[in-house]
Parts: C-alpha cells; sequence; structure tokens
C-alpha cells in the first residue's frame, strides 16, 4: 500500500521529529546508561545492586508521572505547553549534575549526586513523555510511524558512532583524561545536544484535539475493562511487561565479563561504537519492513536475536574463555543486543499506537507506560537475583523471558490504515 502526499505542516513536523530523536539518540550515546553511566558508577562502588538500578532506573523513572499525566492532557487542546516546561527543567538539572561532578573527587557524594540524577532527568523525561506521544500521534500518520522511528533510530546511530568515539577519547584505554573529568566532559556534550533535540520537537505545530469527545477518567474500574475487553491492548502490555524483564540483564553484562572474565572496564567505550555501528543498518531495515508490514515482523524478530544473545552469554559459563579471548567474545554478545534494540525499540512506540484506539492515546498509552515504569523500577532490583542466586539464574531467566515476549508480540492485530 502506498503512503499518501504530505503537506508542507506534515512534512515539517516530521522534519522537527526526526531532528529530537537524531538528538535524543546521539546524546544517549555518549551517556549510554548500559555502559557509560554503568561504567562510572563502577568506579563508585562494587554493589551489585546499585549497578543494577543504572540501567533501567532512567526508563523506569519516565514512566512512572505518566498516569497522573493523563487527565491533565485530556482536558487539553494542545499539550505542546507542557513539554516545552519539562525542557528549561531538564537543562537545570544538567547543568547541576556537570557542576558537581566537575568539582569534586569525593565517591560517596559523586555516586549521589548520579542516583539523583537519573531519577530526577527521568522524571522529567516522563512528564514530557505522554505529550510527546500524544503530539507524535496527532502529526504522524500510522504507516508513516515505523518510517520516523526507524529513521529516528538510523541517523541518531550513525552520528552516535562520533559519539561513541568522543567517549573512547574520554574514557578509553589510551584516554589522557582524569576520573571524574572525564564523564564531566561527556555530560556537558550529552546536555548540549539533548537541549537541541528537546528545543527542535518545542517547534512542531500540534493540531487542537477534538474538545467534544467524552474520555473516560483514568480509574482502577476503566483500566480493568479495557483489559478484559481489549485483548490487542492486552497482549501488548503482556509482551511490554515480558520486554522489559528480558532486558533486565543489559546493564550487568560488563560487569559480569568483568568480573567473571577479565573484561576490562575501559572496553566500554570499544562495545558502544560496535553497537552504534550496527544499530543504524538494523534500524534502517526495521523501517522498511515496517513500512511493508507493519511494526510487528521487526519487533518479533528483535525479541528472537535477544533470546540468542543470552544463549552467548550463558556459554561462557561453560567454555574456557577469559582475559582478551573474552574481550573479543563480548564483540558478538553485544553485537546482538545492538540489532535486537535496532529492530525493536524504534516500533515498540509506532506498534503501540497502531494498536490502541486514536481517540484514547493518553489513557491506553500513559496507564500502559507507568505500569512499565513500575515493571522496570522491580527489574532495576536485578542486582538482588545475581547477589543471591549468581549471574546463571539472571540470564536464564532473561532468554526464556525472551521468548515469552516474542510470542506476545506475535499475537497482535496491528492497524495499519491511515487516519
Amino acid at each position: 500500500m502506498g503512503l499518501t502526499a504530505q503537506s508542507p505542516v506534515e512534512r515539517r513536523n516530521f522534519r522537527l521529529n526526526l531532528t529530537n530523536g537524531v538528538m535524543m539518540l546521539t546524546a544517549n550515546a555518549v551517556t549510554s546508561p548500559e555502559l557509560v553511566m554503568t561504567a562510572f558508577a563502577a568506579y563508585l562502588t562494587s554493589n551489585k545492586l546499585i549497578l543494577g538500578l543504572i540501567a533501567p532506573l532512567p526508563g523506569a523513572m519516565w514512566s512512572l508521572p505518566q498516569l497522573f499525566m493523563i487527565e491533565r492532557l485530556q482536558a487539553r487542546d494542545r499539550v505542546l505547553p507542557i513539554y516545552r516546561m519539562t525542557v528549561i527543567t531538564r537543562i537545570v538539572v544538567w547543568a547541576a549534575l556537570i557542576t558537581i561532578v566537575m568539582s569534586t573527587h569525593n565517591a560517596t557524594i559523586l555516586l549521589i549526586t548520579l542516583l539523583t540524577f537519573m531519577v530526577s532527568v527521568g522524571l522529567l523525561g516522563g512528564i514530557a513523555g505522554l505529550p510527546f506521544v500524544e503530539i507524535t500521534g496527532k502529526t504522524i500518520a500510522p504507516r508513516r510511524r515505523g518510517q520516523l522511528f526507524s529513521l529516528r533510530q538510523t541517523l541518531g546511530s550513525i552520528l552516535a558512532i562520533l559519539g561513541t568515539q568522543i567517549v573512547i577519547v574520554f574514557t578509553g584505554v589510551d584516554s589522557h583524561f582524569d576520573f571524574p573529568m572525564n564523564y564531566g566532559m561527556l555530560f556537558i556534550i550529552a546536555a548540549v545536544l539533548q537541549t537541541i533535540g528537546a528545543s527542535a520537537f518545542s517547534l512542531t505545530d500540534e493540531p487542537p484535539a477534538d474538545s467534544g469527545i467524552a474520555h473516560p477518567k483514568p480509574s482502577l474500574k476503566v483500566i480493568q475493562h479495557i483489559w478484559q475487553t481489549d485483548s490487542n491492548y492486552r497482549h501488548y502490555v503482556q509482551a511490554r511487561t515480558l520486554l522489559v524483564f528480558s532486558s533486565m540483564a543489559n546493564g550487568l553484562v560488563l560487569i559480569y565479563a568483568n568480573e567473571k572474565l577479565g573484561v576490562r572496564l575501559e572496553m566500554a567505550g570499544i562495545y558502544l561504537m560496535v553497537s552504534t555501528v550496527i544499530k543504524p543498518v538494523f534500524s534502517f531495515a526495521a523501517g522498511q519492513i515496517s513500512m511493508r508490514y507493519g511494526s510487528q515482523v521487526p519487533v518479533v524478530i528483535g525479541q528472537a536475536v535477544q533470546t540468542f544473545a543470552w544463549l552467548l552469554v550463558l556459554l561462557t559459563m561453560f567454555i574456557t574463555i577469559e582475559g582478551r579471548h573474552a574481550e573479543y567474545y563480548f564483540f558478538g554478545v553485544f553485537g546482538l543486543i545492538a540489532i535486537q534494540q535496532g529492530l525493536v525499540f524504534p516500533n515498540l512506540l509506532p506498534l503501540g499506537l497502531n494498536v490502541m484506539p486514536g481517540t484514547e492515546r493518553a489513557l491506553y498509552m500513559g496507564t500502559l507506560n507507568t505500569w512499565v515504569g513500575v515493571i522496570t523500577l522491580v527489574s532495576a532490583f536485578s542486582g538482588v537475583i545475581v547477589e543471591t542466586t549468581g549471574f546463571e539464574v539472571l540470564f536464564v531467566l532473561t532468554a526464556l523471558l525472551a521468548i515469552f515476549s516474542g510470542q506476545q508480540f506475535s499475537l497482535l492485530r496491528e492497524k495499519l490504515k491511515d487516519a
């Protein structure tokens, strides 16, 4: 099915949304929670509970406030002003992080600052998140959503290759910069990139919502009714839940490789570079697939790839590999994780928008995102599993959950007809 022509306003909104994604993804490469932020925290503490919190904490905080944003969004014709307010506040939070990191070497202060920052910037992103979803749903046609988010991921990942070079320069094995000044420089770069991206989206031409619609207020009774009557939404929520838990070991892969196999923490920048080279290829492929077949297909394939990644990690427990050989081996592991992320993450939001009623995006997506935030916060305690049962149990669990997540995604009925 071909795509209808876009008006000048639609093209402009598409470009602004794309710019937002490219800048945000490039910034996220420079301060990757799974590699850069976790490596930063590893210099400050060896506590597995804390290290396990680093990667999922921003996502959990991003999702939690959204249930409480639903009624506010339903009552407004336009929600862009809410997004704009968070942009200014996030700039202040980034400035505070940079100032403290550049002015002290105290490990306790730095760790508290890092955790406070991850919580704060995550919550602010969550307040902006539902307006972002609502505006995207208003301004991007259903069949173009997969294309947009795949382009966001593809171009962002290409620019992120430069970002990973910057990470290597400041934090790599041959870096001439001292800790924590080296990470402070990365935070400055990320703050500038995020500010550009958020400012671009703030210029979106948002059409007014239909004020004549009587929206149901969010309540347990309403949510229960949706759960019981909308099997498509139920499968999507179950799939997203399993996806979160299947990814809960992401931030601990490097820690496992370092402690058990002698992989150096300084390899974080190298692995990040490999990941950012791989992601755009598979993000672009996912976009092409989504335009023809929808966003469901690349997501299901991605979960199969994730399963294989965890099996590769588990294999290291049965073969003799350490030091440099282990470092080479984990290029494959992080490469597969990058493939999975390239296929899955650009398509999650388009897939969600394509299985939910267009008139109730705030209710459906806000409820989902808050739930995802709760379970992401629970999954952040993956370090507890490691401390009590070992890495083996964690990786077995994530492999099984990846399979179950893919199965739930495969049951969805995606709506691709342009509204």
